[in-house]
């Protein structure tokens, strides 16, 4: 089945399964001869980060109350390990076999998370375990004591503890910034229930609960609060980037009832086709700037991601009429069920040096009015009779007896080429055949 990406390639199910399970196969492999490596230097660790806790540093203030706890924390910490020593190359695998299927933006923002991720993920961990927890727990020490009452404390009550508040520290972190960089490119919209933006808060409210150990489980509500409410807080504090990608296109709805999102690719076929002024288009025509969607790979993904991402109906082409895109945009569109057509302005704009802009723009809106009604030959034909009623100034307007443009017929002069000239009632339609 075609995809929405124009550069995936078409496989079969078991394929991508076969090749996700050799990647996981090489993972693992590396995860366990690390996991191994650690698992000799699991003591000297434990015992150098206990010495940093200030409640280390009295003899016997430290317990282990059951020894096998202590044995599933050690080997805890060595998988912990193991998984932090083989996350850059998990990471690649991951981006990797996602990067074919990804449209540009969603690549950027894969991108932009593996990149922070690591980086910051690493500091919020090392800085967190060497310096952050040592001191929340002197904090807490100093606060919680009383005169003549000692205390002792559990390992692995305290090592639960600090890896439960470093999963919290590490998901707002990694939250935030998909939400930030998400917004930034445009792939979340301001609505609450956008669905890029519940994806990410379910991934990160399912990892804290599976990461949230049963001490801590009554805690869990007010812990997934405060990561939504903070995450979404922060995130919106960064500008946003509310169309970047062009003019957006708004619903409009058919003769049918039927709801059509209209794009109007402004494509110069390398700066043969003269632009348009986007003011001369319906407010509800999305407008996308591009040199040649027949040349350019990257316009053709460009396109192809603004029609999943704002579920476009209609595309038109300013350049040409659509027959010379390449395959693989049209594969994609038709996989979005979105129509593809043009209105070929190479052959209808005036290029003549006699024609000043005011004539110019009247024959660019005749043409473009085409595109606010593609779904319909009658009501493109209405849409055109409706810019030229507006005033008409004695131009003179060519046609043929099919409203089809011939092979080499150019407009000359002042000329205006008609495509509804059956329906022109009181024009002096000049008709070429």
């Amino acid at each position: 089945m075609d995809g929405v990406v124009p550069t995936d390639s078409q496989e079969h199910l078991i394929s991508h399964l076969g090749e996700a399970s050799s990647r996981i196969q090489r993972v693992i492999f590396g995860f366990l001869i690390a996991a191994v490596i650690w698992a000799f230097f699991v003591d000297e660790i434990f015992a150098t980060w206990l010495a940093m806790i200030p409640l280390g540093e009295g003899a016997g203030s430290l317990t282990i109350y059951s020894p096998y706890s202590w044995l599933d924390t050690k080997w805890t910490a060595v998988g912990l390990l193991a998984i932090w020593t083989v996350l850059p190359w998990l990471t690649m695998e991951m981006w990797k076999f996602a990067k074919p299927g990804l449209l540009p933006r969603e690549k950027a923002w894969l991108g932009t998370m593996v990149s922070s991720g690591l980086f910051g993920g690493t500091l919020i961990i090392v800085i967190g375990w060497l310096w952050g927890f040592p001191r929340l727990v002197e904090m807490a020490n100093t606060a919680g004591m009383i005169d003549g009452v000692g205390a002792h404390y559990d390992v692995v009550s305290l090592f639960a503890m600090a890896l439960s508040l470093t999963w919290f520290v590490l998901l707002l972190y990694l939250l935030t910034i998909s939400l930030t960089v998400g917004r930034a490119l445009g792939l979340i919209s301001e609505d609450p229930l956008d669905p890029f933006r519940l994806r990410l808060h379910f991934v990160a409210i399912v990892m804290l609960y599976v990461v949230t150990p049963p001490a801590f489980q009554g805690l869990f509500l007010v812990t997934i609060l405060t990561l939504v409410f903070v995450s979404e807080f922060i995130a919106s504090l960064s500008p946003i980037s509310g169309n970047p990608r062009g003019r957006m296109a708004t619903t409009v709805f058919d003769a049918e009832g039927g709801e059509r999102r209209v794009l109007f690719v402004d494509c110069s076929c390398e700066d043969v086709c003269p632009r348009i002024n986007p003011n001369l288009l319906s407010d509800n025509i999305g407008v996308m700037v591009a040199n040649s969607l027949c040349l350019a790979d990257n316009e053709v993904e460009q396109l192809c991601e603004r029609v999943s991402r704002e579920r476009l109906t209609d595309v038109v082409i300013g350049g040409c009429d659509g027959l010379p895109t390449p395959g693989t945009l049209k594969h994609s569109l038709a996989a979005s069920n979105c129509q593809l057509s043009g209105l070929n302005r190479l052959s209808t704009a005036i290029h003549s040096a006699d024609a000043n802009q005011s004539i110019q723009d009247f024959a660019n809106r005749i043409d473009l009015a085409r595109a606010s009604a593609p779904w319909s030959l009658n009501g493109q034909s209405k849409a055109q009779l409706r810019v030229i009623s507006e005033n008409t100034n004695g131009v003179p307007f060519i046609s043929s007896s099919n409203g089809i443009q011939a092979w080499g017929i150019r407009p000359k002069g002042e000329e205006v080429w008609v495509h509804t000239a059956s329906l022109c009632n009181g024009l002096d339609v000049q008709f070429i055949d």
